[in-house]
């Protein structure tokens, strides 16, 4: 559990320095679209380390329409790692910051 925290830190304090460095290359506010980033980035690692989704549904509907053959509904499953909840804890903390500096 500590060494998932700690990875999670880790990665979090990495998307942030990625996001800044990008914020310097391309002219974009980090305080306006780090919230942003972090939550479309929490998003798409979650619907793509997902299985069970309504992307693998998808993909299972087109697979049995082409072979006549249907196959079984399977639930969710995620396997969510340290980069995701890094990238969770980086919206959470950009979120709280962005609040801070409007207000």
């Amino acid at each position: 559990m500590k060494r998932l925290i700690l990875k999670s830190v880790v990665s979090s304090l990495l998307i942030s320095l990625i996001v800044w460095v990008a914020s310097l290359l391309v002219p974009f506010s980090y305080n306006v679209w780090s919230f942003f980033i972090g939550l479309g980035l929490s998003v798409f690692l979650f619907l793509f380390n997902s299985s069970g989704g309504s992307i693998s549904k998808g993909a299972n509907y087109a697979a049995t329409l082409s072979i006549f053959q249907v196959q079984e509904e399977e639930a969710l499953k995620t396997n969510l790692g340290s980069v995701f909840f890094g990238s969770v804890l980086y919206t959470i903390v950009s979120l709280i910051t962005m609040i801070v500096i409007y207000l």
